[in-house]
């Protein structure tokens, strides 16, 4: 009978453990609806940026009175472009 050292066991834990990490799935379809779900919040918010952006421009005239607007627009499209990459991961389209 073989016995495993304190050592050997705690190094096969961790092994284990590491190995289990690595082997998640990256695209479960169970997710689809969180993805969708951003995705549409995500529309919203840069609609919304968008109209605050076009506001501020049809108020003010000089250069740089509207980069907070525009930073904010910026902002909101990079997570509807995240949302759209998490949509197409996670839902499978239909045919």
């Amino acid at each position: 009978m073989n016995r495993i050292s304190a050592g050997g066991a705690a190094l096969a834990l961790m092994a284990s453990l590491v190995m289990a990490g690595c082997t998640t799935k990256t695209s479960d379809p169970a997710y689809c609806p969180v993805a969708e779900t951003g995705y549409k919040s995500a529309l919203a918010d840069v609609n919304q940026r968008l109209s605050q952006y076009s506001a501020c421009l049809g108020r003010n005239t000089g250069a740089g009175a509207c980069a907070a607007e525009f930073s904010a627009l910026r902002s909101a499209q990079s997570n509807l472009e995240t949302s759209a990459s998490d949509v197409a991961q996670y839902c499978k389209a239909k045919p």
